[in-house]
């Protein structure tokens, strides 16, 4: 495919063969190198680090041909800026590749505007290996979960680590398993919300079912029932296919059941009640290294198994 690959500190080329039949641009850099996503090469090339012939090119679709010379500019690395805290972190499960913690409320995932100390990455900092990340403004982080949700979150120790999860959650290969705890009693025992969602234009802190946002779907079966200050409310086993900001909240709310504590998608309110009632409980991926099924399971707070308690509920988290 390639006739000679020169690999520096700086770059990486690769020469065509006479013999080479036309390709993709992004395609026939992930099956020369064979490092990274192609959706990683994609979005070096949209950003200007590719070259095809000593000229600049900027879509991934530019088809490559025999005799033609390609050029990946590697990104320099940027020196890592977050610095740790101290935090009480549950770590569920740690190995040399991957940190499993259960997240717990109210705590920010990765360092953004105007938050940039005591996040879950601040206090993970020192574990992960800083030196082989290009990207430094969110190291190792696979996926996020609201700052009020709670539950079983990935954290990756390397780039290469991070790209493989990464692609497992796009692939829609990763399963995620939540409770929720919701307002009022659903007509079905099971249901599947598949409404697409898009960023709203008039709030912009908040998504909104829309049909010309991206698709969304989430899965969900009653395994409670009870009451709480004379109102019904359902406890439900939640499986999300895709990944979309406040997805579970957006879907049930626009179902007209939204979840308990969610004032941003409720006008429904209880008193003494936890800041959202939403708990990542249950993942499961395929190990990036051993290639095993993985699994991992995150205990409930203690704020919402008193509540669920308070409302009279029994339920089985053997799922």
């Amino acid at each position: 495919m390639y006739d000679e690959k020169k690999i520096n500190s700086n770059q990486i080329e690769l020469f065509a063969l006479p013999t080479f039949d036309k390709e993709r641009l992004d395609q026939f850099l992930y099956k020369t190198i064979k490092e990274e996503s192609r959706n990683y090469y994609s979005k070096l090339i949209k950003e200007g680090f590719v070259k095809v012939n000593n000229k600049s090119v900027k879509k991934p679709s530019f088809t490559v041909r025999p005799y033609d010379k390609v050029t990946l500019l590697l990104k320099p690395k940027k020196t890592m800026s977050i610095e740790h805290d101290k935090l009480n972190i549950k770590i569920l499960y740690e190995d040399y590749y991957i940190i499993i913690i259960n997240k717990e409320r109210n705590m920010v995932v990765h360092p953004g505007a105007g938050n940039f100390r005591n996040t879950i990455l601040n206090a993970l900092i020192n574990s992960i290996h800083k030196d082989e990340f290009t990207d430094q403004e969110r190291p190792g982080i696979v996926h996020r979960l609201d700052k009020e949700t709670t539950g079983v979150l990935i954290i990756a120790k390397s780039e290469k680590i991070m790209r493989q999860l990464s692609e497992q959650f796009k692939n829609r290969q990763v399963k995620k398993t939540y409770l929720a705890l919701v307002h009022g009693d659903l007509n079905y025992k099971e249901g599947f919300i598949s409404m697409p969602i898009k960023r709203s234009k008039i709030h912009r802190q908040k998504m909104e079912v829309d049909l010309s946002g991206k698709v969304a779907f989430t899965e969900y079966s009653i395994i409670g029932k009870g009451t709480f200050e004379n109102q019904t409310v359902s406890l439900l086993k939640v499986n999300i296919y895709t990944g979309r900001t406040h997805q579970i909240r957006v879907h049930m709310s626009y179902i007209g059941h939204p979840i308990v504590g969610d004032k941003k998608y409720s006008t429904k309110s209880f008193k003494n009640c936890p800041e959202i009632a939403l708990h990542a409980l249950k993942i499961e991926f395929l190990h990036p290294v051993t290639k095993e099924v993985v699994s991992f399971q995150a205990p409930l707070p203690e704020d919402l198994q008193n509540f669920i308690k308070k409302c009279n509920i029994n339920y089985d988290l053997d799922l």
